[in-house]
């Protein structure tokens, strides 16, 4: 890397084949959190800020897998050993060369359980010391220790067309973010799972939905051009490492037809969450209450681009 006036000159951006650079924002620069391991690249800037993004909507000991800036694999648990534990599993497949985010430190039993496997980042608040000098034994594994980071509040992508502005959705995800529209009301758990999994798809690339067991994502579907299909993937990747357990399913917008709900129904879902807007909203609400579905509308839509 190499700085010419404000410009961070970088190895290359989202492929070889193309020249990148950063302008450092006000403060420290991502390379200065940098413990150890390679250089980091275009790719790895653009993942690390949409993990650190979504792992910000968590309070409780989380940890997401980050891959091609969406979460693979996402759990909160009781300690962050166990909640790294239930994120791999997720979807072990998928969590091959991902980006591993913690809020919490990284002690040496989660060092060893991590080294096992092979990642292209760590990114936490804080590690123990033993626990850097065992991950520093992968040469190439990028260390970022970066504690809690300021909220943006606007955020611009760049267009043909000029730079588009907008307000970053900060919007805090609990029990008021949710209204329940048909009759069955959801059980604690399924509420608690349910927020969980809105926290996620909201960070997912749309059209996206997650399903979600005790705060671990059991399957995801995102970045699909219709909404059925993006539940058909996620209900895929729950079949293969789930099977038979339960889940509750959100989605960041809304289920156009009564067949989305028809589908989760069929593979046992009974908790569902989405953003209410469609025309056939009340045939959806009335899907639900004739199924026994405790169907919840969110205040926003939650679409990412």
């Amino acid at each position: 890397m190499k700085i010419k006036n404000k410009k961070m000159l970088l190895r290359y951006g989202e492929n070889p084949s193309q020249n990148a650079y950063l302008i450092k924002a006000p403060g420290k620069a991502i390379f200065d959190y940098q413990i150890s391991g390679k250089k980091i690249s275009y790719n790895n800037i653009i993942d690390v800020d949409s993990g650190i993004k979504c792992l910000a909507e968590f309070n409780e000991p989380t940890a997401i897998i980050v891959k091609h800036t969406n979460p693979c694999g996402a759990a909160s648990a009781k300690n962050i050993n166990l909640a790294f534990k239930k994120s791999y599993e997720s979807d072990p497949k998928s969590a091959f060369g991902g980006i591993v985010f913690l809020n919490r430190n990284v002690n040496f039993v989660l060092a060893k359980k991590i080294i096992k496997n092979f990642f292209e980042m760590i990114v936490a608040s804080n590690f123990d010391i033993d626990a850097i000098n065992l991950l520093k034994t992968k040469k190439n594994l990028i260390l970022l220790k970066i504690p809690k980071t300021k909220k943006q509040k606007m955020e611009f992508k760049s267009t043909l067309f000029g730079d588009l502005y907008q307000s970053r959705d900060l919007k805090l995800i609990n029990n008021r973010f949710i209204n329940l529209v048909s009759k069955k009301i959801g059980s604690k758990k399924s509420i608690e799972d349910l927020l969980f999994a809105i926290k996620i798809v909201k960070h997912l690339k749309s059209n996206a939905v997650v399903l979600v067991n005790n705060k671990q994502t059991v399957g995801l579907g995102h970045g699909q051009t219709n909404r059925y299909d993006a539940i058909n993937s996620a209900i895929k990747n729950k079949k293969i490492y789930f099977k038979n357990k339960l889940f509750v399913c959100a989605s960041d917008g809304f289920f156009p037809f009564t067949d989305s709900l028809a589908l989760l129904n069929r593979n046992g879902c009974s908790v569902v969450a989405q953003p209410f807007g469609s025309i056939n909203d009340q045939k959806n609400i009335a899907f639900a209450i004739k199924n026994n579905i405790s169907l919840y509308f969110i205040k926003n839509r939650l679409f990412k681009h």
